[in-house]
């Protein structure tokens, strides 16, 4: 991992998008472009930037928190931004026509979904999930309803395995709400079935971190996961603290050091990616899907986060 080119695309983002920006939209704009391969392209940024002002009615998230997120999402397809905006509002169409009311979190799924139908079978899982956590479960689990949707395997067994995992997960220590239920909807990325290897790695990969004086704080849950899906080894996480530390000690990360330990996450995951080391993935699970998942991760946890931020200074 290149530390001094994530901190340098970092300040390029921040110096792009202007002080008025969260400085943690920043880092992730900046991480979309690296995990990517891509260099921050400063210019057609702005041209994706200046699509969904034009397009976008003031009320769209995409004219809020999401604006540069989407922005960054647009730069890098291959297609002209109208175009790709295009897309992303259809599929948030279809998502709403399945019964999601508009939201941010119905924009980060849009940009996940791939085919039609996949809105159909996402709400068939987000309605199970509810008969299990009816309170909890909300527009937050959208974009994990959307990639597990994707998946094979019966909804029901899949929320009931979901329901499983977080009981047990809450035996070892682990605080109920939202994060552990969004931790809980990875944990069946390879299988609807219930496995209690995959209870038995998420708490070793959170006692491994605790013991290296990593704190591990609701937010990173669902990362936590993501690494035992992907079945990340030894020398994997290793790694992660390691860069992590490195992250932390930089200008850029200095004040966000939950958001030093994502970014060094997702490139493990890029270098798991690039020499395929994980081999117990299914078929139908991909290390992308992983990786897009951790980005849902990253968008939900920072777009909560600023919400609740703004609610704070608000009172």
């Amino acid at each position: 991992m290149d530390i001094e080119k994530i901190e340098r695309t970092v300040a390029e983002v921040s110096k792009t998008l202007g002080w008025s920006v969260d400085k943690r939209i920043a880092v992730a704009v900046a991480n979309l472009y690296l995990i990517h391969g891509k260099d921050f392209d400063s210019k057609g940024h702005m041209e994706s930037s200046k699509a969904i002002k034009k397009t976008e009615g003031w009320t769209s998230p995409l004219k809020s928190y999401m604006h540069h997120i989407a922005a960054a999402f647009l730069t890098l397809q291959e297609e002209a931004p109208e175009e790709g905006l295009k897309k992303i509002n259809e599929r948030q169409d279809e998502l709403n026509a399945a019964g999601f009311r508009r939201s941010p979190y119905t924009y980060i799924a849009a940009m996940i979904v791939q085919h039609p139908g996949e809105a159909e079978k996402a709400k068939r899982l987000h309605e199970e999930m509810k008969q299990h956590h009816k309170f909890l479960t909300s527009q937050e689990d959208i974009p994990y309803a959307v990639l597990l949707g994707r998946l094979e395997g019966d909804v029901k067994e899949r929320a009931a395995t979901m329901n499983a995992y977080y009981k047990d997960l809450r035996e070892h220590g682990f605080y109920m709400g939202n994060d552990l239920q969004w931790l809980s909807q990875i944990m069946t990325f390879n299988s609807p079935i219930y496995r209690p290897d995959v209870v038995g790695r998420v708490v070793a990969i959170r006692d491994f971190f605790q013991n290296e004086k990593l704190k591990i704080r609701g937010a990173q849950y669902p990362i936590l996961g993501i690494l035992a899906v992907a079945e990340a080894n030894g020398q994997a996480l290793k790694g992660i603290i390691e860069n992590t530390r490195q992250l932390e000690k930089t200008k850029s990360f200095k004040w966000y050091k939950d958001l030093a330990f994502t970014t060094a996450v997702q490139f493990a995951m890029k270098d798991m990616v690039k020499t395929q080391e994980v081999s117990a993935v299914s078929v139908s699970t991909s290390l992308e899907m992983l990786m897009q998942a951790q980005q849902a991760a990253m968008y939900s946890s920072i777009n909560a986060a600023i919400i609740a931020s703004s609610s704070n200074n608000g009172s």
